[in-house]
């Protein structure tokens, strides 16, 4: 499980294009996004995917993870 500081994530537009960004990823099993708090916590597979992977979608879809 990670947690990702997601900047720009603040309205619920924004949540569903992190959501579209990672959800159908084979590895990932969870998420929550928490616009309050502007993060996502991926529970995921490491041996299918890894955090740099993740970021990487998540970054394709404009948004910066710090």
């Amino acid at each position: 499980m990670e947690t990702l500081n997601i900047a720009g994530v603040d309205c619920s537009n924004c949540a569903a294009n992190v959501n579209k960004a990672l959800g159908g990823i084979k590895g990932i099993i969870n998420l929550d996004i928490r616009l309050s708090e502007k993060i996502a916590i991926v529970t995921f597979d490491p041996y299918l995917i890894n955090r740099q992977e993740i970021t990487e979608k998540v970054e394709d879809f404009g948004f910066d993870v710090e």
